[in-house]
């Protein structure tokens, strides 16, 4: 009965034992990592896309990438050899594949939010500006008018804005 007993449990050892994945090699980029160098990777693989010039793109895409392997401390060799273990790994490389286009999805709506706001701010801009050169091609007496009645509304607003918020009279 002892026999049998140590054999199960030097069997569920054997068992237990081979069932464990192995880790990530110490000389590849851990999954973490490496989806953040991905991430910059492509951001960098966009801006030299728009290069026109090839001979330019490519000095370019050096500087960028080498400025990549710096950040992560890294070298072309490792990033890889990196990417090969995770080609190897397909489930792995797809985890890191989902951070990466999540990441880059987030990056790429606050490029639009930023893009709207400033949108926003040009035409208000523009408008102003459509104002002021219809204002200096009127004659004096529209000027005038123009002018009275912007103060105007600024001191009608002025005055609700201070009904509004109880503000003290100076």
């Amino acid at each position: 009965m002892t026999i049998m007993r140590n054999f199960l449990y030097i069997a569920l050892l054997i068992l237990s034992l081979s069932g464990c994945k192995p880790g990530v090699p110490g000389d590849i980029i851990p999954a973490s990592e490496m989806s953040s160098v991905l991430i910059d990777i492509h951001v960098a693989d966009g801006i030299i896309g728009n290069i026109p010039t090839p001979d330019s793109a490519k000095k370019i895409a050096s500087a960028y990438y080498n400025g990549i392997f710096k950040k992560y401390g890294i070298d072309s060799a490792k990033y890889v050899k990196s990417m090969n273990y995770y080609n190897r790994n397909p489930k792995v490389m797809d985890e890191i594949y989902t951070r990466v286009v999540v990441n880059l999805g987030h990056q790429k709506d606050l490029i639009s939010k930023a893009d709207s706001l400033s949108s926003v701010k040009m035409m208000a801009e523009s408008k102003l500006k459509m104002q002021r050169d219809s204002l200096k091609r009127a004659g004096p007496e529209a000027q005038v008018k123009m002018l009275l009645r912007d103060t105007a509304t600024k001191t009608i607003d002025y005055v609700q804005f201070k009904m509004n918020y109880k503000l003290p009279n100076k």
